[in-house]
């Protein structure tokens, strides 16, 4: 094992010129960890021979998906970014629309469909299940337009 551990560490130092930072954290059951990723309660190991570290670290460390635009990145002007918003807004507003009239006929058919047919009682099977579809139908319509009025508030 202690073998292990001197050669994890040889290859550590000889990786150290890639300029990674590199965390010893010791678990709960007294296990030790290198890595190159931070945790709560991780040390940073200063290696010989390493690159001094980047600067603005005492943040801290930056989620493994962030990601900044590239300085080269085409940017939208604001006259283009408006007309953009404006469409998606229309287009929004037609779907609220369409789904409020979807919603209003799934209670038109919710009403129908919660009328006794003849020969049929409130208990039966086929009785409940038609009305459930039909509650499911319109607190679906009803959550999409409630899912669309939060979309068009986030507009600017």
């Amino acid at each position: 094992m202690p073998i292990a551990r001197f050669s994890f560490l040889l290859c550590l130092i000889l990786a150290a010129p890639v300029q990674a930072e590199i965390y010893k954290y010791v678990d709960e059951s007294g296990r030790v960890t290198f890595t190159d990723v931070y945790r709560k309660g991780a040390k940073r190991i200063e290696l010989p021979g390493a690159p001094a570290p980047l600067p603005n670290r005492d943040k801290a460390p930056r989620r493994a998906s962030y990601n900044p635009s590239p300085a080269d990145f085409p940017r939208i002007d604001t006259g283009t970014q408006k007309r953009r918003d404006d469409i998606r807004r229309q287009v929004l507003q037609d779907e609220i629309a369409d789904e409020r009239r979807n919603a209003d006929e799934a209670r038109r058919q919710l009403a129908l469909g919660e009328r006794l047919q003849p020969g049929e009682r409130a208990t039966d099977a086929t009785y409940l299940n038609r009305v459930k579809k039909l509650h499911a139908t319109v607190q679906q319509h009803e959550q999409n337009v409630t899912s669309i009025q939060r979309e068009l508030a986030s507009l600017k």
